[in-house]
């Protein structure tokens, strides 16, 4: 029964609800974004907002109980101030997520701003082996994070490639692959001290070597906000996944200083943070390099994007190649791509240059008399 209050106290947290209406926004905007500059939806159904909450549950779990087997525990003081500057930043800045910095700011505002509040319960954090190390505690938090990171934008950055219409480079249209996807984490962690009994004498409480904790899931919210031009964007990921692997690596070290220094702490989560922002800025700059663009060619046309369940699945098409051919016939438009899909309603033999620049044949049976469902996302004539 205690559980299920616990689990209950989660649902009930705007900040949960404010997430995920945000996050259907954003699918919704971008599914109304292709129609206008596709005809149709690469990707019909709102993938973002299942990512984020069957993929946050799985990662959840596993965290929570790592947790509670490592014993994080965070202040509640440090809870508030947290989902108060999420649910800002949620509001305010529609347009990213900015994780590790809530983490930091809200860390440093919990270290020096006890002052402020000298009237606040007794909230002193307990470590990471019931001891009081509220350093290594949150270290270990930006730890779990880097982790998190890692593991979801190895497994999920570019699977989902969407194509976006942006401004001419050089006169011709140029399409971005634009990562606006967040992560919402129920991670369950201990809160010491006795506010949430004196308020609810019912709360679950664990009572450890004469400390009490209240338990309580925390909504951990992560994001990634990233466009690629230049490159495959799932190679692009990939790489940062490592890098996130490495911050987490380097998370623990420091987590291990503080526990000998615990007055460092704040200089150490100000060097990750500036480690993380030099990650994705570091990123950025080596795409912005790349010679290749995924742009409009006058001697073919570029694919953009393979819609799931066509026939085009089982062309050997990426996105980033160049149709030059189709049914034998040289196509340079839209238009002349779905006039030589007509020469054989149910055949269409493809012949291709991938972005290496090598030249390849594909081939595979289309629906009988419907042509326009193959299934690959192209540059639209422009009218007029």
């Amino acid at each position: 029964m205690r559980t299920l209050l616990v689990v209950g106290s989660y649902l009930l947290q705007p900040l949960l609800w404010l997430a995920i209406l945000r996050m259907w926004l954003t699918s919704r905007a971008r599914i109304k974004r292709e129609r206008h500059d596709f005809s149709s939806a690469v990707y019909s159904d709102h993938f973002e907002l299942r990512h984020m909450l069957t993929q946050g549950l799985v990662l959840g779990v596993g965290l929570s109980v790592v947790n509670l087997l490592v014993g994080l525990s965070l202040p509640l003081f440090w809870i508030v101030i947290y989902e108060a500057l999420l649910t800002v930043s949620l509001v305010v800045l529609p347009t990213t997520v900015l994780p590790v910095t809530l983490i930091v700011v809200s860390t440093l505002l919990t270290n020096y701003g006890g002052a402020l509040w000298p009237d606040r319960p007794s909230l002193g954090a307990t470590g990471l082996n019931w001891h009081a190390v509220p350093a290594a505690s949150f270290l270990w938090l930006l730890v779990i994070v880097f982790l998190a990171l890692g593991h979801w934008v190895a497994h999920y950055g570019g699977r989902f490639a969407a194509p976006r219409i942006y401004a001419k480079q050089r006169g011709k249209r140029i399409a971005g692959y634009p990562w606006r996807e967040l992560l919402i984490i129920p991670m369950v962690t201990l809160v010491p001290g006795d506010w949430f009994t004196s308020q609810w004498s019912f709360w679950p409480v664990l009572t450890l070597h004469g400390q009490s904790f209240a338990v309580l899931i925390v909504p951990l919210l992560l994001g990634v906000r990233f466009t690629v031009f230049r490159q495959a964007p799932q190679v692009v990921y990939q790489n940062l996944a490592r890098k996130m692997l490495w911050l987490a690596a380097a998370a623990v070290v420091l987590m291990v200083w503080t526990f000998w220094r615990p007055q460092d702490l704040p200089v150490a989560m100000v060097v990750l943070l500036v480690c993380y922002g030099g990650c994705l800025w570091q990123a950025k700059r080596y795409d912005e390099h790349q010679p290749f663009w995924y742009s409009q060619v006058d001697d073919g046309v570029r694919v953009l994007a393979i819609r799931p369940g066509t026939p085009a699945n089982k062309l050997d098409l990426a996105p980033g190649d160049i149709i030059l051919e189709c049914n034998h016939q040289a196509v340079n438009s839209e238009t002349t791509f779905y006039e030589a899909l007509l020469i054989n309603l149910t055949y269409c033999h493809l012949r291709v240059r991938n972005m290496a620049g090598e030249l390849k044949v594909t081939e595979t049976a289309i629906y009988s008399g419907a042509p326009h469902e193959i299934g690959i996302v192209l540059f639209r004539d422009q009218e007029g």
